[in-house]
């Protein structure tokens, strides 16, 4: 099977484009921290159906970003398996009029209604700590002016977090942190440093 790649940059429009669909995302984050898997243990871990995830698993594999990982026999039968194709998949933006924006904010804008879904759910279920130390559901949007020290500062602890939520395993409760980080657009970059002046 060979070892599983640290990371994977995700380059390609048509890799994008099948990840703007939130099952595939699901499907893809899971699979990155829980290694090799059936669909049935993927189907337990989504809380899905397994006969629902095979058409998004096809098309995940025909893109690249989910392989095939052998079989292993069960019960006198044989099940499928499957692993991302990295622990970790980062996009790559491209910005301005010829890059991937359509491509990178579809899938920005199903990350966001996953994390509504998600926070939703655990809210109305009543089913999550939400205050003290152990506090595990947050909805949180802050705004400030933020100096380039401070900016590299914010990304440290956003990559502290990545390596946090990157930890393999299938113990625990699984757990889903959305984070956007954006310069507000109102207000130009030209402007911030002509004020600086």
């Amino acid at each position: 099977m060979g070892r599983l790649k640290d990371n994977y940059i995700i380059r390609s429009k048509r890799q994008m484009r099948a990840l703007a669909a939130s099952t595939r995302q699901e499907i893809v984050d899971v699979l990155s921290r829980m290694g090799t898997v059936s669909v049935a243990e993927l189907a337990t871990a989504l809380a899905r159906p397994a006969d629902s995830l095979y058409y998004h698993l096809r098309i995940l594999k025909r893109v690249g970003l989910v392989l095939s990982a052998g079989s292993r026999g069960l019960g006198g039968r044989s099940e499928t398996l499957f692993r991302a194709v990295a622990s970790e998949l980062s996009l790559c933006y491209q910005l301005g009029k010829k890059g991937n924006s359509r491509e990178v904010n579809a899938i920005i804008a199903s990350m966001m209604r996953l994390g509504i879904r998600d926070f939703s759910k655990s809210f109305n279920t009543a089913d999550a700590v939400v205050s003290g130390p152990n506090r595990e559901l947050w909805a949180l949007r802050e705004t400030g002016s933020l100096a380039q020290d401070q900016i590299v500062e914010v990304n440290r602890h956003i990559q502290r977090l990545r390596q946090i939520m990157a930890t393999p395993g299938r113990n625990g409760r699984l757990y889903a942190v959305t984070v956007v980080l954006t310069p507000l657009a109102h207000r130009s970059r030209r402007r911030d440093e002509h004020m600086r002046s």
